[in-house]
């Protein structure tokens, strides 16, 4: 069995982890939103864009009010990884793929169900009572990838299916 103090050791390096990967889909959802403005989808991806900043702000308040500060290097880090992971090519050089959007789409759904997990382990790992409403986060991470694979379903749809002749 782990001690207190481990336990709170354990809860700090998760926490600092959590939040690097936060600020990173931050990012990565924000530019999915601005790389899909004029498509059909650009109200829901906003939508979900806004959500996701919203999340990393109630992460970052949950953190303040246990006495937990961010990690400036590993968020520092998870940022330069989320910017080096969109120079990847995706089949175009000059203009959007639309595996990009794909892809993006399937890394936005991994990231939240980690986010949903995260909300979980919170609700038994904080040791205090927090003005964070943990259960409407999880309801939300839910709506989230209910939305993120209707968007996914729909581009694959468009990517792949046969065209009429």
């Amino acid at each position: 069995m782990n001690t207190t103090e481990e336990q709170t050791k354990f809860l700090r390096i998760y926490l600092e982890d959590h939040v690097a990967g936060a600020t990173a889909g931050s990012q990565r959802a924000a530019r999915l939103a601005d790389a899909e403005a004029d498509s059909t989808d650009a109200g829901a991806l906003a939508t979900f864009a806004a959500d996701v900043t919203s999340d990393l702000d109630a992460l970052l308040a949950l953190i303040e009010t246990i006495g937990v500060e961010p990690s400036r290097l590993k968020a520092g880090l998870a940022s330069v990884g989320e910017k080096l992971g969109a120079l990847k090519p995706n089949g175009r050089l000059s203009d959007r793929s639309p595996l990009s959007t794909i892809v993006e789409l399937e890394a936005m759904q991994m990231a939240v169900r980690g986010k949903r997990s995260l909300w979980e382990t919170l609700q038994v790992a904080v040791p205090v009572p927090t003005p964070i409403d943990l259960d409407g986060l999880i309801a939300r991470a839910d709506d989230q990838l209910d939305v993120l694979s209707r968007l996914h379903a729909g581009r694959v749809a468009r990517t792949f299916s046969p065209q009429p002749s």
